[in-house]
């Protein structure tokens, strides 16, 4: 991965997709009123000719049939057991896991819009869960050994971004097996790398134009990397990434947020809200330790592929941040051609605590397409690095601890901080200003 996770995104102008900017953290869950009696019965051994009233009389065999057959707003209850398959949800569902592992396997024959080596088009849904469709709940899995995403909630290039979306509760490990390593020949477009810049596979959990949505007390681990949220289909803002664990997720960051649409600002550089942009989202309570250990990881990562592109307005709170290959949390804006522009701003990293980070110190703020104007061989709590754009982003009130650098900044002219109550223990150089 490099820093700005750089990725062609070759996209239509006519993306767009309504969205209130404000984080609506009252999601309804599609289960709110359901109870067992009205559930709909997945388990290894279910039958058609069963009752269906309960595991041990379920109608369905795999997860996928019985979302096929379930009504809108339904609850679809899978039992223990393994379930080998990759899952797509079409529709407002709540996907209830007890004791159940979904080994992900490319057996559906749905397609969703993809992006890769030749732009965007249609492949086979990956993921283990593929969430397509606004008021979907997915909770209670184990998700291993899928090709893409272990759980991916995804827009489209028709419809734009969907929302009220919560994945909950579950344990994603080993996804992203087409990624990993990162090769130029995987069968999941995200993944296919293009010279020096490897794929995007899309993380443990992804979401790829998603609005208003929680991501909450997940495991992700042993995947590419952990989390990642992005607009390649539409806005991605308004959602919260909470309470979450993230660690040893081996070539990538743990938490991921980088703006991919080259629509997401105007001509002159203003934000296009409705169209694009990964904005206004909330990683709060989580924990994310030692991710990128045999690649290039931060903790977590705000950053944007190239000219149009925008993260911002972001807030990074109340976070455990230690042992990341990258420093704890880094943004990287590119050196851009004049005349064009690009979105950091806004975002806020407040009352953290983070460790020792930048662990494999070697990080090069740049990637091969604007080189390394500088060079940070050393720990790092925080990093922002801006090669040509104005970057103004918030640091308060962090605790950073064993770091040869609290926090450091270049290159100096271009980035403005806001600082005010940060602690510093067994930290050489608080603040360090590359000039």
């Amino acid at each position: 991965m490099q820093a700005a996770r750089t990725i062609r995104v070759i996209l239509t102008a006519g993306l767009v997709a309504g969205a209130g900017l404000a984080l609506n953290l009252g999601v309804a869950s599609a289960s709110a009123n359901s109870h067992d009696s009205d559930a709909i019965f997945v388990s290894p051994v279910g039958a058609s000719t069963n009752a269906g009233e309960s595991c041990n009389t379920a109608r369905y065999a795999t997860i996928q049939a019985a979302v096929n057959a379930a009504p809108k707003w339904a609850t679809v209850v899978v039992c223990k057991g393994t379930y080998t398959e990759d899952v797509v949800v079409s529709a407002p569902l709540n996907l209830e896991g007890r004791n159940a592992t979904i080994k992900g396997s490319p057996t559906t024959t749905f397609l969703c819009d993809q992006l890769g080596p030749m732009g965007p088009g249609a492949a086979p849904c990956l993921a283990g869960v593929t969430i397509r469709s606004s008021h979907v709940e997915v909770s209670g899995f184990t998700v291993t050994g899928a090709i893409g995403e272990g759980i991916l909630a995804t827009g489209t290039l028709a419809g734009g971004s969907i929302s009220d979306v919560r994945i909950t509760d579950n344990w994603v490990v080993g996804n992203n097996t087409g990624g990993i390593p990162p090769n130029p020949t995987s069968p999941y477009p995200q993944c296919a790398a293009q010279g020096q810049i490897p794929g995007d596979c899309g993380e443990g959990i992804h979401l790829m134009g998603v609005a208003h949505s929680v991501v909450r007390s997940n495991h992700s681990s042993a995947n590419e990397g952990g989390i990642l949220l992005t607009d390649e289909f539409g806005p991605t803002h308004g959602n919260l990434i909470a309470d979450n664990t993230v660690t040893g997720n081996l070539f990538d960051c743990g938490i991921t947020v980088p703006g991919h649409n080259p629509f997401a600002l105007d001509a002159s550089g203003n934000p296009q809200p409705l169209v694009a942009g990964v904005y206004n989202n909330v990683i709060r309570g989580n924990r994310i330790t030692g991710n990128g250990l045999l690649g290039e990881g931060a903790g977590i990562l705000f950053a944007n592929a190239g000219p149009g592109t925008a993260s911002y307005n972001n807030l990074v709170e109340d976070n455990y941040i230690a042992g990341n290959q990258l420093s704890g949390v880094t943004m990287h804006a590119h050196t851009l051609p004049p005349g064009t522009f690009e979105d950091l701003n806004g975002n806020r990293i407040i009352d953290n605590v983070i460790g020792r980070n930048n662990v494999g110190s070697q990080f090069v703020p740049g990637d091969p397409l604007d080189g390394p104007p500088a060079q940070d061989f050393k720990t790092t709590g925080i990093l922002v690095f801006s090669g040509t754009v104005p970057v103004h982003v918030t640091i308060k009130d962090n605790s950073i601890s064993d770091d040869h650098y609290g926090v450091w900044l270049g290159v100096s002219r271009n980035v403005a901080v806001s600082s005010d109550g940060n602690s510093f223990q067994d930290v050489s150089k608080h603040f360090f200003i590359f000039s």
